[in-house]
């Protein structure tokens, strides 16, 4: 083998090695995620964001920025709503995540008491939406039409559910050079997308170990999917017991219908469970049939976590 070859060869192995230890990266990360450590999360997200392609890179972010939101930390709080104001700002409102993007800042400002401004972020969300992410919308709607009375909003939210409707009002909207709104914690323009929120994470002092939130903050849920993955949940050898994964429990069928058509779309196969609940009755979205919880969790890591599907663990007999 010439000197050459052996350097091609050595330049070959290096970059294999660099996209496995990426790729082992997100996929910590997304595990992390999906079992609640928020902290090691976010720090893995951080690692991995600036090695995302372009495309990918506001997606990840956003993941940083729920992550970080989750962790009870203020000072984690107040990063994760500078970072999310970032990329609002940097990303086209033509671009799929946008509507995530708006929709998380809806729920920030829900958090935060500015009902107002919730209001007015969820239509912009719901606007410039996709059909695969009205699941997410709905419920948001629900939690913010009980904090503020908004005419438009009440419209915009019961277009949810007639998606010609939908389509037909974003059409005539036609806002190909819509700004994003301008929020009060971050007005730093980037050169280039996401630049703005790479700068702040490189820049940014970690968040303290030990010093919580005298209130902390609360959850910000997840937002809707984005992508969709190759393969349906696996299911178990015949036993008298399973862990499955319970993606959602409504009070209206027509809810629970919605989500399964939606997932199925997604080749994620799931089934419906009526559980009576007093006078009425609780329609349980589950999905799978795993021989151990350690396999249902890797599962939502691998396949659940890229849609952003909230999810519990479920041990049946």
């Amino acid at each position: 083998m010439t000197k050459e070859m052996k350097t091609k060869l050595l330049t070959i192995l290096l970059a294999v090695c660099s996209i496995s230890s990426f790729a082992q990266t997100m996929a910590d990360a997304q595990k992390a995620y999906v079992t609640g450590n928020w902290k090691e999360a976010a720090a893995a997200y951080e690692a991995a964001c600036p090695k995302e392609p372009d495309s990918l890179r506001a997606e990840c972010y956003l993941w940083n920025v729920l992550a970080l939101s989750q962790t009870g930390d203020v000072q984690a709080f107040k990063t994760a709503g500078k970072r999310l104001d970032s990329l609002i700002q940097n990303v086209s409102p033509q671009n799929t995540i946008y509507a995530d993007l708006m929709m998380t800042s809806a729920q920030f400002r829900l958090y935060l008491g500015k009902y107002e401004k919730a209001a007015e972020d969820l239509i912009h969300a719901i606007e410039t939406s996709h059909p695969h992410q009205a699941v997410v919308l709905q419920k948001v709607c629900s939690a913010v039409k009980a904090k503020v009375h908004s005419d438009a909003l009440n419209e915009r939210c019961d277009l949810l559910s007639k998606p010609d409707s939908l389509s037909a009002m974003q059409a005539k909207l036609q806002q190909p050079t819509v700004q994003p709104t301008p929020t009060a914690t971050d007005t730093t323009k980037a050169k280039d997308p996401q630049q703005a929120v790479a700068d702040s994470v490189k820049t940014a002092k970690p968040a303290p170990a030990v010093e919580q939130a005298k209130e902390q903050p609360k959850a910000v849920p997840a937002p809707a999917a984005t992508a969709a993955p190759a393969t349906t949940a696996p299911a178990a050898a015949p036993t008298s017991e399973y862990w499955t994964l319970q993606l959602g429990a409504f009070g209206t069928k027509a809810n629970a219908d919605l989500l399964v058509t939606n997932l199925k779309k997604q080749k994620i196969t799931c089934t419906i469970i009526e559980q009576p609940r007093g006078e009425r009755i609780l329609y349980l979205v589950q999905t799978g049939k795993f021989e151990t919880k350690d396999q249902a969790v890797d599962f939502a890591a691998s396949k659940l976590a890229p849609l952003k599907i909230e999810y519990q663990p479920l041990l049946k007999r």
